[in-house]
């Protein structure tokens, strides 16, 4: 499916008020602006993906990945496959998360959890401007 810029705006901001990192600050007291947007489908991230690059126009080097998995996941396979799904080079992945299982009951998303890490300051702040344009200010 193809989206106006217009739609994709919004949209954007849309999944960044919903998934993306909030403002906050380090453990020195600084404000962190990074762009941090975590899902486990593929389309939900491949979309961001299109609005970080097409709305934000984000400095493609500077887009990293980041991957939360189980035990039982084959971490080289998701790397490839989120690597390709994404065009995300698989050097700009950074250090894969090993969680625990929680309990038999819990079934893991057989993808893994992908998070997508982008600092600029600049680009931070203007997504927050977009969301408080598009929903009005918090």
């Amino acid at each position: 499916m193809r989206f106006t810029k217009k739609d994709l705006k919004i949209i954007g901001a849309c999944l960044y008020i919903c998934e993306g990192t909030k403002l906050r600050t380090d453990n020195r007291n600084r404000k962190v602006h990074s762009v941090e947007f975590t899902n486990t489908d593929p389309r939900v991230i491949k979309l961001f993906l299109e609005f970080l690059r097409k709305i934000i126009n984000a400095e493609e080097q500077r887009i990293k990945a980041e991957l939360f998995i189980y035990p039982d996941h084959d971490e080289e396979g998701l790397i490839e496959f989120w690597s390709k799904s994404t065009k995300i080079p698989k050097e700009r992945f950074n250090k894969t998360i090993r969680l625990k299982q929680k309990n038999y009951k819990f079934k893991p998303n057989p993808l893994g959890t992908f998070k997508i890490r982008y600092h600029h300051k600049k680009h931070f702040l203007r997504i927050q401007d977009m969301i408080n344009e598009s929903f009005g200010e918090e």
